[in-house]
C-alpha cells in the first residue's frame, strides 16, 4: 500500500518531534525573518480551503534547493543575510511563488531525518480557525501571527498529532486551478480515522466531503471547498503507524522523474504505481523530506 510503503522507511513520532521542535523555534525567529508574499503580484482574491503554500523545515537548505532545482526545475530567491539560521529561501516554479525553505539545527541531531513540508491552507479568519482546532481536540502550536509580507499565519497539530497550517495572505491567494507541471497538485492526509479527521477539518477549515470512489488502495473521502476538491483523506492501514499530511507535486513522467530524485542525491520510497487516471509515486529529498509526485493523462491539463 502507499502509505504503509513510506511509513517502512522511517515515518517515526522522533521525526514529528524533531520537526515540531523546528517549528518551535520559527516562532521566535519570526520578527527577525523577513517572510515573503504567497503571490506577487498581488491577486487580492482569496480561496478558503485551498493549499496554497508548502514550508520545508530543513538541516540544509542547499541540498534540498539543489534537488528540487535538479528533479522539478524550481529556481529559489533567498532573502536574508549569511548566516542559514536567519534566511528565507523562496522556491519558485517556472517563476511562480510556490514555497519556501527555512533551516533549523535541531534536524541536525541524529539519524532519523527530520525535514518536513509543512502545507499551509488558506482561510477567511485565522483567528477562528484557531478556536476551532482548539475545541476540536487539537493543538496551537504557532499562535497566529502577521508574518511579514506574506500575511497572518498560523501552525496547529490535528487531534493525531498531524501538523499543519493555516494562512490569510496580505496580498490574496494564487489563482485557482489545478496545478501546472512542477506545482503543488495534491495533497493527502493519511489517518486511522477518517470521519473523526474529517469533522475535525470541516470545523476548522469549512470544508464539503465526498466519498472517493473505488481507486484500489485508496479508501477515504474528499475535502471540497468553493466546489473543488483541496485534498484528501486517507484510511491508513496499520494503527500503529503516524498519522501523515504527505503533498504531490505533479509531473510529466512519474518514471523519469523518480529517476531524477535518485540522480540528484534522494530516495524512491514508492516506485511508480498506476491508480485509474493518475500514476504516483514517492520520493524524499536527500534531506529527508517525502514528496509524492502524480503524472496526469493530458487531456486532464487546466488552462
Amino acid at each position: 500500500m502507499i502509505y504503509s510503503s513510506l511509513e517502512r522507511r522511517g515515518t517515526s513520532g522522533r521525526w514529528w518531534l524533531a520537526v515540531l521542535a523546528s517549528l518551535l523555534a520559527l516562532t521566535a525567529q519570526a520578527g527577525d525573518r523577513f517572510w515573503p508574499p504567497i503571490v506577487d503580484p498581488p491577486t487580492g482574491q482569496h480561496t478558503p480551503g485551498r493549499f496554497v503554500w508548502g514550508e520545508l523545515v530543513t538541516s540544509d537548505v542547499a541540498a534540498a534547493a539543489g534537488f528540487y532545482g535538479k528533479v522539478f526545475g524550481w529556481t529559489f530567491e533567498t532573502y536574508g543575510g549569511d548566516d542559514d539560521r536567519d534566511t528565507y529561501t523562496l522556491a519558485l516554479a517556472d517563476g511562480l511563488p510556490i514555497g519556501g525553505m527555512v533551516f533549523d539545527q535541531r534536524a541536525m541531531k541524529g539519524k532519523t531525518p527530520s525535514a518536513r513540508w509543512v502545507g499551509l491552507i488558506s482561510v477567511a479568519d485565522v483567528k477562528a480557525a484557531t478556536a476551532a482546532v482548539t475545541a476540536g481536540g487539537g493543538k496551537v502550536v504557532y499562535a497566529p501571527v502577521m508574518l511579514g509580507e506574506r500575511g497572518e499565519t498560523a501552525v496547529f497539530k490535528d487531534p493525531e498529532g498531524v501538523l499543519f497550517g493555516v494562512v490569510h495572505s496580505k496580498n490574496g491567494d494564487p489563482l485557482d486551478y489545478a496545478g501546472d507541471l512542477n506545482e503543488w497538485f495534491w495533497v493527502d492526509l493519511w489517518t486511522a480515522d477518517v470521519e473523526k479527521a474529517a469533522a475535525f477539518y470541516r470545523a476548522v477549515v469549512g470544508y464539503e466531503t465526498l466519498p472517493i470512489a473505488d481507486d484500489g488502495p485508496r479508501s477515504g473521502l474528499r475535502l471540497l471547498s468553493g466546489g473543488f476538491a483541496r485534498a484528501g483523506i486517507m484510511q491508513k492501514y496499520n494503527e500503529k503507524l503516524s498519522a501523515t499530511w504527505l503533498p504531490y507535486i505533479r509531473v510529466a513522467n512519474a518514471e523519469a522523474s523518480a529517476a531524477a530524485a535518485t540522480a540528484a542525491g534522494g530516495k524512491v520510497l514508492l516506485e511508480p504505481v498506476a491508480l485509474n487516471l493518475a500514476t504516483v509515486a514517492i520520493i524524499a529529498d536527500p534531506t529527508g523530506a517525502p514528496v509524492g509526485i502524480v503524472q496526469m493523462p493530458v487531456s486532464e491539463a487546466q488552462p
